[in-house]
């Protein structure tokens, strides 16, 4: 079925196609401008590398990718956010990895992982491996095509590929989502949409998928469109709230940004909320609302970090002062705060109120949490190195 647009408490916009291009391009280089900045540093560091080496041949070995970890690891000055239980090294050459998923006793993680099958220049990079939390090994490793967003839920991996303004080619226009199964990795079914397929997400057993200009919900067996609503805004952002109750959506529209609540099953659309600045996202779901990190249009190098409440999005807290690039991520009872470029200090927050329960060390380029089964896990990095670790939280961080 079709959905018709809600009324709202702002006025229709026509979307500026230029600043269409300029957000698409924004976030898909987001998330590589850093590994692809480590990239062309690498000769550099090479080189010094070397240098110390000839200077002293000391020193502990190249850490084996894929198995356990020295504790030595550690991410610095973090020991008032949480302890290390066991280290996991996921790569030493600036994979850029990033936390897509959890589930059957997994974790998904997407990067550029060169090193899983050797040096051999003529071997495929992969692109998404399971890490076996039972083994607490990589256990599969695959390559599929560029992705803009991944996603897991309703026993599958969700594989987006909308292509964005200035990449490269996807399969049949960016329009192709893959269904992978999550224990081989091996792709199940590629579902071909009317339009680009930019972002994905499952809210309980419903299978959500954005496109430049709707939102779709996929019978996540056949592909088959179930329902599609005119969302008339670029998407930036997509998650599961409420408890699996709510589908939240933060979208760009004539360079404004809103925050919109859908229902998970239906798609009716609940209330949408301007949002005051800019956001790349993520969004961090808490049980009542969802907090969001923006950039202030007065002080750009600065943003805030603000908590909507409940399905009408009702402004309830904001914390102020963070750099450009933070992200926020949902923990067991906080909001965890990381500093995306690895400079400034990590923090969690308490999910109600924002105030700041404690703060350590930065986790390195891009660092994040992740929950599952009770337990947190950390993606942090030393260098090039990529690390993922299970953590206990402090008393303050729970």
């Amino acid at each position: 079925m079709t959905l018709s647009p809600a009324r709202e408490e702002h006025s229709a916009e026509e979307s500026d196609p230029t600043e269409l291009l300029i957000k698409e391009a924004r976030r898909a280089s987001r998330r590589r401008r850093l590994r692809n900045g480590l990239f062309l540093l690498l000769p550099l560091l090479l080189v010094v590398g070397v240098t110390a080496y000839r200077v002293d041949r000391g020193g502990p070995p190249t850490p084996r990718i894929g198995t356990d970890a020295s504790t030595a690891a550690t991410p610095p000055h973090t020991t008032p956010l949480f302890s290390v239980s066991r280290i996991l090294t996921l790569a030493t050459d600036g994979a850029g990895p990033f936390i897509v998923g959890a589930g059957n006793h997994s974790i998904f993680v997407e990067g550029t992982f060169d090193q899983l099958k050797g040096q051999n220049s003529n071997n495929q990079v992969d692109d998404l491996v399971r890490i076996d939390l039972r083994t607490w090994r990589i256990s599969n490793a695959a390559r599929y095509s560029n992705e803009t967003s991944v996603a897991y839920g309703d026993g599958a991996l969700w594989w987006a590929t909308g292509e964005y303004a200035f990449n490269i080619a996807a399969p049949d226009g960016g329009r192709v989502l893959f269904k992978i199964n999550p224990t081989n990795l091996s792709k199940e079914r590629a579902f071909v949409l009317p339009d680009r397929t930019l972002l994905v997400t499952v809210v309980g057993t419903s299978l959500w998928v954005a496109t430049p200009s709707m939102l779709v919900r996929l019978n996540p067996v056949s592909g088959r469109v179930q329902v599609k609503d005119p969302s008339n805004f670029l998407p930036i952002a997509i998650s599961s709230s409420g408890q699996g109750k709510y589908l939240d959506v933060l979208g760009s529209r004539s360079s404004k940004e809103y925050l919109t609540t859908y229902d998970a099953v239906s798609g009716r659309r609940i209330m949408r909320r301007l949002i005051p600045g800019a956001s790349g996202g993520p969004l961090a779901t808490t049980t009542r609302g969802v907090w969001i990190n923006t950039v202030n249009y007065v002080k750009v190098d600065s943003t805030t970090a603000r908590y909507y409440e409940g399905d009408r999005l009702v402004p309830s807290a904001g914390r102020g002062g963070y750099p450009p690039d933070i992200s926020l991520f949902s923990g067991i009872g906080v909001i965890w705060s990381v500093d995306g470029w690895g400079v400034k200090s990590t923090e969690c927050l308490n999910p109600s109120t924002g105030h700041v329960q404690s703060r350590g060390g930065p986790l390195g380029v891009y660092g994040s949490f992740v929950t599952y089964a009770g337990r947190t896990f950390v993606l942090f990095d030393r260098g090039l190195t990529d690390y993922f670790a299970r953590v206990i939280p402090t008393e303050s961080c729970r």
